[in-house]
C-alpha cells in the first residue's frame, strides 16, 4: 500500500514540475515527467535502498526544494518576473527534488532514520513545489528578444525588411522606418502604426509599427509615397501580451535623451533612435544597443535600438546616449512590451 502511495504521489509531483516551469503546452516536458515517473515507479516497486541511501536520495530531496523555493523567492519577490532560463530551473529543482524523496522514503523496507530527515525533505520539496506553482500562476515572463533585422534603400520608394530568425507564432514583431524628407511610410497588410514622429526642421521622420507572428514570415515590404532615403529594421519578442509607443523626444545634436520610462518590472523597454548623420552610438551600461542601421548617401542617418535592462537601480530615469559624431536633427521613440 505505501509503494501504490508513493506512485501515485510520483505522478502529482511530476505534473507539477510541469506547471511549475509553465511548461504545460510543451510535448518534451511532459514526456521528461512521464520518463521521471516511470523511473521512480521502477525504483519504488523493485529497488531495496539500505538505511544510507535513503538518506542520500532524501536529503538530495530536501537540498532542491530548498533550491526551488530560493529560485521562487527570487523571482516573485524580487525580480517581479520570469526567463526561460529560470522556469525552467524551478521545474526541474521542484520536480527532482519531490521525486527523491518519493523515491527515498518508499524504496526500502523502512522509513530512514532519523525520521526527521526525511519529513524535513518532505516539508520543503513540498513548499517548492508549492511556491513553483504560485510563481507560474502570478509571475509573468520578461519578454525575450527573438532576434533583430535590418536593410537600407536609397532613393526608393520602398523598402523590404527581413524578418528576424526564430520567430514563433505569437510573437510580437516591432518594425522602425526612417524616411529622409516629408512624406509617408505606409506598413503591409497585418501591420498596425504605433507611432510616427517628424525630426526637427523637416529632414524625416521615423516611424514604428507592430504586428503579431502568425504562420510563415517572410520579408516585410513598407513603401513611400515618393522616394526617399529609407532605412530600419524589424525585432521581435516572445511573451509580450501588449505592445505600446506611450512617448517621444526630439532635439539636435549632444546628447541624445529619451523620455522616462514605466518602472513596471514586468515590463521590457525598447528606446528607438533616429537621427541625420552617421555615427557610432554607443549606449551607457547596463543598456544594450541591438541594432545600428546606416546610411551613408545622399541622406545620411542613422537608427538603434536601445534596450533597457531588466534590472535597474531607477528604471524609470531619462536614458541619456552620447553618439560618436554629434546626430543633426534626432528623435526617440519609446516603445514598451508589457510581459503576458
Amino acid at each position: 500500500m505505501r509503494k501504490t502511495v508513493a506512485i501515485v504521489v510520483a505522478v502529482v509531483v511530476a505534473v507539477l514540475a510541469v506547471v511549475s516551469a509553465a511548461a504545460l503546452g510543451s510535448p518534451v516536458a511532459w514526456a521528461a515527467a512521464a520518463v521521471l515517473v516511470v523511473v521512480t515507479a521502477a525504483v519504488v516497486a523493485v529497488v531495496t535502498l539500505t538505511p544510507t541511501l535513503q538518506r542520500v536520495l532524501v536529503g538530495l530531496g530536501g537540498v532542491l526544494g530548498l533550491v526551488a523555493i530560493v529560485v521562487a523567492v527570487a523571482e516573485f519577490g524580487v525580480r517581479g518576473f520570469r526567463t526561460d532560463s529560470t522556469a525552467a530551473l524551478l521545474g526541474v529543482a521542484a520536480g527532482l527534488g519531490g521525486l527523491l524523496v518519493v523515491a527515498g522514503v518508499a524504496a526500502g523496507r523502512s522509513a530512514p532514520r532519523p525520521a526527521a530527515l526525511w519529513g524535513a525533505a518532505a516539508v520543503l520539496a513540498a513548499l517548492g513545489l508549492v511556491a513553483g506553482v504560485v510563481v507560474a500562476a502570478t509571475v509573468p515572463f520578461l519578454p525575450l528578444s527573438r532576434a533583430v533585422g535590418y536593410t537600407t534603400a536609397d532613393a526608393a520608394t520602398e523598402v523590404t525588411l527581413s524578418t528576424p530568425a526564430g520567430v514563433q507564432d505569437g510573437d510580437v514583431m516591432v518594425a522602425q522606418v526612417f524616411r529622409s524628407g516629408a512624406g509617408e511610410i505606409r506598413p503591409p497588410a497585418g501591420w498596425t502604426a504605433l507611432r510616427t514622429t517628424a525630426l526637427p526642421g523637416g529632414v524625416g521622420s521615423v516611424s514604428l509599427f507592430t504586428s503579431t507572428a502568425q504562420g510563415a514570415t517572410g520579408p516585410v515590404t513598407f513603401t513611400s509615397d515618393t522616394p526617399a532615403t529609407l532605412l530600419g529594421g524589424i525585432g521581435a519578442w516572445s511573451h509580450v501580451a501588449a505592445v505600446a509607443a506611450p512617448g517621444e523626444t526630439t532635439g539636435a545634436g549632444g546628447a541624445v535623451t529619451a523620455a522616462p520610462a514605466p518602472a513596471d518590472s514586468a515590463t521590457q523597454v525598447l528606446y528607438f533612435v533616429a537621427g541625420t548623420n552617421v555615427a557610432d552610438i554607443v549606449p551607457p551600461e547596463p543598456l544594450a544597443d541591438a541594432w545600428t542601421v546606416k546610411a551613408d548617401d545622399r541622406v545620411k542617418a542613422t537608427t538603434a535600438l536601445v534596450v533597457r535592462p531588466a534590472l535597474d537601480a531607477d528604471p524609470a530615469a531619462p536614458v541619456s546616449v552620447t553618439p560618436s559624431a554629434p546626430l543633426g536633427a534626432w528623435a526617440v521613440q519609446t516603445v514598451v512590451l508589457t510581459a503576458e
